[in-house]
């Protein structure tokens, strides 16, 4: 074992994972622990970041005592997040209300205030992406128009990683890789552009000070190391995004790299040397100095098969414990018995509103092509499937915009599934790449507090000595027509779809 160990802690939309590694990316430890989310209203979509501390507290210890690891020996700790979030707190640190999710869609209005005010197109130009409730301003803005009280106690506006970095030293700040998220963020300048925010009537004091991904903000408080049973001084760094934090896994280094991660959403993400200031995908900011990254993302791909099992899934959540599997594998194998294309069923995986490239709050899930002679199977199959075609959807936006990607790595729950895996790389008709021991963002978290701490001497040995392909999954020719030929209707149910999806949800 290294004398250096690793840990990254990444607060998921539904869950905290910590993983400790040491500086070979061995995996010695890892533990989560599941968290709710409230829905008080549609489209609403809320967590308490108490819940999120809470959990760390549980499975921070649980990492170390699995590991019989020193806590001393731990060289560093980064934390990700999912991305954007608003955490309102006091000057105390303490929250002033429920975190306010990615996927929180209730500002609608201040969108479109946005766009009458703003301007579509001067946003772009500046930050990157486009004006939608995903990102922070019209969130910051709802809470200014409906929480008055709220937003005037405010002392500081976190993100998810942000606040639990807070809890474990004391900082107050936002990685850059989150800038572009909030819409008044000057891209080429990598900082908070003062004309935007003013432009949306923002107060910029309330935004705390933005810090590189991997630079050491603060250490573990004798409170936190108390809490936890990590050491007194350990140094945390400003970490990074759940997205960014998977690239660095990844191990993206140059323009067209590309990463795919799958948990509750889908989000693809190709680096680049050069900010995306487009509309139709989202931008950010690579964890490595001089890069960024061009992103494209559903909703609520993983979590659609997520729902299946819960909803329909009895039989695989009574007979995964027995066999020792996840209902998740069950499923996949399931999957497996449906042919390519479903017996002719075709998913879209907006179950809850959707992201990238449609933009679209009103968007639902459909089953399109469901018959009698329709299968279990090919339901979970036509998930699956559905995934990757709105993957492929978000690939082909961003090669049309100049960022093709060259090569497609795979990390995140979802790259679990073979079967799934091989869909993609059918569908895409691109070679599929597994990294050895892939755990999603908490090994891009520990690269990062590697090369912060000084364990590396840069990204590019991080990536040389931790990151190794260890499977491929290569596109099977024969199915590319099938494909093919099942993408093109894919392509064209949303826009028939796209006015009766508004009038119902007039209607609710």
């Amino acid at each position: 074992m290294s004398s250096h160990l690793l840990l990254g802690i990444d607060v998921g939309t539904t869950s905290l994972k910590a993983v400790l590694f040491d500086a070979d990316g061995a995996l010695l430890a890892q533990a989560s622990q599941e968290y709710p989310t409230a829905y008080p209203h549609p489209n609403w979509a809320e967590q308490d970041p108490d819940d999120w501390w809470r959990a760390a507290c549980a499975v921070l210890p649980q990492v170390i005592a699995h590991a019989g690891a020193d806590p001393a020996a731990i060289a560093g700790i980064g934390v990700s997040g999912q991305a954007p979030s608003v955490v309102p707190v006091d000057a105390a640190g303490a929250p002033l209300r429920p975190a306010l999710l990615w996927l929180d869609r209730r500002s609608e209005d201040e969108c479109a205030w946005l766009r009458e005010r703003v301007g579509a197109a001067a946003i772009a130009g500046v930050n990157g992406g486009r004006i939608d409730p995903y990102y922070l301003a019209p969130k910051w803005l709802w809470l200014r128009d409906h929480e008055p009280e709220v937003y005037r106690d405010t002392h500081a506006v976190l993100q998810a990683n942000g606040y639990l970095a807070h809890k474990l030293c004391g900082a107050v700040c936002m990685d850059v890789s989150h800038g572009p998220l909030t819409l008044f963020f000057d891209s080429r300048r990598l900082a908070y552009s003062e004309a935007l925010a003013g432009q949306m009537g923002l107060d910029l004091a309330q935004m705390p000070p933005i810090r590189p991904c991997a630079e050491v903000v603060g250490e573990v408080t004798a409170a936190a190391a108390a809490a936890t049973g990590l050491a007194a001084g350990t140094p945390v760094i400003a970490g990074m995004c759940d997205g960014t934090a998977a690239a660095v896994e990844a191990g993206l280094l140059r323009r067209g790299d590309a990463v795919e991660m799958t948990g509750q959403s889908t989000v693809l993400l190709i680096c680049s040397d050069e900010p995306y200031l487009g509309d139709a995908l989202i931008p950010l900011v690579h964890g490595i100095p001089g890069q960024y990254l061009v992103v494209g993302a559903l909703v609520a791909s993983g979590g659609s098969l997520r729902w299946f099992r819960d909803q329909l899934g009895a039989a695989e959540r009574l007979a995964g414990p027995l066999l020792g599997l996840d209902p998740f594998d069950l499923l996949s194998q399931e999957a497996a018995r449906s042919p390519a294309g479903a017996n002719g069923l075709i998913f879209l995986p907006y179950m809850y509103g959707e992201r990238s490239p449609i933009w679209d709050s009103a968007a639902r899930g459909v089953f399109f092509g469901l018959s009698l002679a329709t299968k279990k199977a090919d339901l979970i199959r036509a998930i699956m499937e559905g995934a990757a075609f709105g993957l492929r959807h978000n690939a082909e936006t961003a090669a049309a915009g100049g960022f093709p990607l060259a090569a497609l790595t795979c990390v995140g729950g979802g790259a679990r599934s073979a079967v799934w895996n091989q869909i993609k790389a059918d569908v895409l008709q691109a070679r599929i790449r597994l990294p050895r021991g892939a755990t999603g963002a908490p090994l891009g978290d520990a690269l990062a507090a590697g090369v912060a701490t000084g364990v590396y001497p840069s990204f590019d040995e991080a990536v040389r000595r931790v990151v190794q392909i260890e499977r491929e999954f290569v596109p099977d020719s024969a199915w590319a027509g099938r494909y093919d030929d099942l993408y093109r209707v894919y392509i064209g149910l949303y826009p028939a779809l796209k006015g009766s999806f508004q009038r119902l949800a007039a209607l609710e």
